[in-house]
């Protein structure tokens, strides 16, 4: 508990954090409904779940003894990023002048949904940094892999109930009827937000 306790909630601050996934999951949840943005969290979950593993096993040595593979990981997550935000302006602009902004959309194939999780946090290879340093400070050495299986379910458990949380916030009405009057400035905003993290991932 002396390790799980500070673990929970440091993770808990840091998933709750406003970053790519909480603006994937939200605005899939506001465009297109619960079901699909419950697809998308549970891409993003998935995506954790990937880096988790990969600091727990330690690659993340790896990456620093070997300094091209964060480059290239850096470079593969910024064009995603930056591609998927073009992709929502290029969109906004072929549907310019259209009356209803915020018109329905069909709702995507759950598998698309959830690819679109998954990209967009595995986009961010900072997520290993943050948890090679999270698991180098709050976890023992020695720890057995039977306990850091423990740490892995209690953390996806609590980035699931997160996301979940978000994709049930978002979908009510109020929230849907807000993206139906300002969809086009809202995604515009997502865009932006998906382009400047892209290019501040390659300027770090």
């Amino acid at each position: 508990m002396e390790t799980y306790l500070p673990l929970a909630l440091v993770w808990t601050l840091g998933v709750m954090s406003p970053g790519p996934d909480f603006v994937a999951v939200l605005r899939t949840a506001m465009r297109r409904g619960a079901r699909a943005a419950s697809a998308t969290a549970m891409g993003v979950v998935t995506g954790i779940g990937l880096w988790i593993v990969l600091a727990l096993v330690g690659f993340t040595a790896l990456v620093r003894a070997q300094p091209w593979i964060a480059v290239a990981m850096k470079l593969a997550g910024a064009v995603f990023l930056v591609g998927f935000g073009l992709s929502i302006l290029w969109g906004l602009w072929r549907s310019r002048g259209q009356a209803d902004e915020g018109a329905a959309e069909a709702t995507p194939p759950t598998g698309a949904a959830f690819r679109l999780g998954l990209a967009t946090n595995v986009a961010n290879p900072k997520a290993l940094v943050f948890f090679g340093a999270l698991f180098s400070t709050l976890l023992p050495p020695e720890m057995s892999w039977a306990a850091r299986g423990g740490v892995l379910l209690m953390m996806l458990l609590i980035a699931t109930a997160w996301f979940l949380a978000v994709t049930w916030a978002a979908s009510r009405p109020p929230l849907v009827r807000l993206y139906q009057r300002a969809g086009r400035t809202i995604d515009t905003v997502a865009a932006v937000a998906f382009v400047v993290l892209g290019v501040g991932l390659l300027l770090e």
